[in-house]
């Protein structure tokens, strides 16, 4: 027994090397996948950057790392091509908050056609230092709402909206940009095409004249049908940065680079999904407690631990309820307690009552601006899935310690010696090998050479044992005294 547990350590631990290295090339490569493509060259480009998503941390993330980048390649401008139904308000804010602070012009491109710049994403396009809208395309309806998209309470609702209101008469004001309307968007609801947005003044113009050239000869404001359209129109355009100086944008024909997300940024955005995030957790709970119930597999616990670090990082980015993660981590006590106790499944039943509890608690009460929630039905299944593992661990627990014991000296009681001199009542005996004190058991019978005794008892290195009666060759023991 001991040498096939040890066989079975030594294989798993032969594991743990190979583990090590696949992190660390997967380390590597993540890495290299971090560093966007730089400017081949010192010559003039523009750096163009796609957010097609909701606004999240993960999409603040891919901003400001472009926005980084853009101040340090030597862009000579960043150009933000915005197709977003919106998303959370303190993502939206830091966008907002790099957008006004960024050293390097940013042009927000509501783009391709029928594209929209809606609910957060209007705040993210107004914020740029250009703001322009493709053809057929849409912005506004910035109402505050909950992350499903229903209303809330009126004195929340109230603070909130006055504080958005706050911030579009800010940033209109500063580009010189119309304020009324704006705000529309945010105590109506307002959303606005292309078209209108640009002939109230909300968005620019994509006209090669200054928005004040527009105003005062009365002109048409034209849109950009492409980026290639968008450059050349804005050439000449004068942009005030938040620091006070003044660039002039000198963006006809010029090169473009396109930056993407990396392999970071990727999987950034999937450890902020709420059911990512709560699979790694069941993935840590199962890895962790077959460790427990099975020391020395070291496997399960390495994956785990992994899985555990992830699902800190992913909830540290979400908006949770942390009484919900007391009870998940509640579920994981009351399984390892079921173990050690041996309750029949009771505390398992409990753990997983605690854990689907706790998973909607955490995910999806998190205020009105958490984001996206986890999906209840995969709640239920992993529930259903940890229950399962903890009552197979628990059954197989329970039929090891209903099994006899057949190590030590427990075990040896019932098993049979041969021996190895007369038993008279006492002498010497050999079991699987070794020789042992042995004394019979009742002392009035004596046992000859070779013949086979039972194991009744062990006393310190003495063996009490009985004849083993064949009735076809020996039918009765010899006794002592006739």
């Amino acid at each position: 027994m001991f040498s096939h547990r040890a066989g079975r350590k030594s294989s798993a631990l032969s594991l743990l090397p190979l583990t090590v290295i696949i992190l660390g090339l997967v380390i590597v490569a993540l890495s290299f996948g971090a560093r966007p493509a730089q400017a081949s060259s010192t010559a003039p480009h523009v750096d163009v950057m796609q957010l097609n998503s909701e606004i999240d941390p993960a999409s603040l993330r891919y901003l400001t790392n472009s926005i980084n980048i853009a101040e340090n390649d030597g862009a000579t401008a960043l150009v933000v091509e915005i197709d977003t139904p919106g998303g959370d308000i303190e993502s939206m804010n830091q966008m907002y908050e790099a957008e006004l602070n960024s050293t390097v012009p940013i042009i927000a491109y509501v783009s391709p056609s029928g594209a929209q710049a809606a609910s957060a994403g209007a705040f993210v396009t107004l914020a740029a230092h250009v703001a322009i809208m493709a053809p057929t395309t849409r912005i506004g309806a910035s109402s505050p709402v909950t992350d499903t998209g229903g209303d809330i309470g009126s004195t929340l609702k109230a603070k909130i909206e006055n504080d958005l209101e706050q911030l579009m008469t800010s940033v209109q004001t500063l580009y010189g940009r119309n304020v009324n309307p704006a705000l529309l968007m945010i105590t109506q609801a307002k959303s606005y095409n292309d078209s209108a947005a640009e002939s109230q003044h909300i968005v620019d113009c994509a006209s090669p004249y200054n928005d004040q050239v527009i105003e005062q000869k009365n002109l048409p404001c034209t849109g950009a049908n492409n980026l290639s359209d968008l450059l050349n129109m804005i050439n000449g355009r004068v942009v005030m940065l938040h620091s006070g100086k003044s660039v002039t944008l000198n963006t006809e024909g010029i090169a473009v680079q396109n930056l993407s997300p990396g392999i970071v940024d990727t999987l950034y955005s999937l450890l902020i999904d709420p059911n990512i995030v709560f699979l790694l957790f069941i993935v840590a709970v199962v890895g962790i407690f077959v460790e427990i119930s099975h020391p020395g597999a070291i496997v399960p616990g390495v994956t785990g631990g992994i899985a555990l670090i992830l699902f800190l990082f992913g909830a540290g980015s979400l908006s949770p309820n942390w009484a919900g993660l007391a009870l998940m981590a509640l579920a994981f006590v009351l399984l390892v307690l079921d173990v050690k106790l041996t309750t029949h499944g009771v505390l398992t039943i409990g753990a997983v009552v605690s854990l689907i509890v706790g998973a909607l608690l955490f995910f999806n009460s998190g205020g009105p601006y958490s984001g996206p929630q986890v999906n209840p039905i995969i709640v239920y299944a992993m529930g259903g899935l940890v229950g399962l593992v903890g009552l197979y661990v628990v059954t197989l627990i329970i039929r090891i310690k209903r099994r006899p014991v057949s190590t030590g000296t427990e075990g040896m009681i019932g098993n049979t010696a041969v021996a190895v001199t007369p038993l008279l009542p006492e002498g010497r005996v050999n079991y699987e090998g070794e020789d042992w004190a042995a004394v019979l058991d009742p002392p009035a019978i004596s046992v000859d050479p070779g013949s086979q005794v039972r194991i009744v008892a062990v006393e310190g290195l003495r063996l009490h044992v009985k004849p083993v009666v064949d009735t076809l060759n020996n039918p009765t023991p010899s006794y002592i005294g006739g």
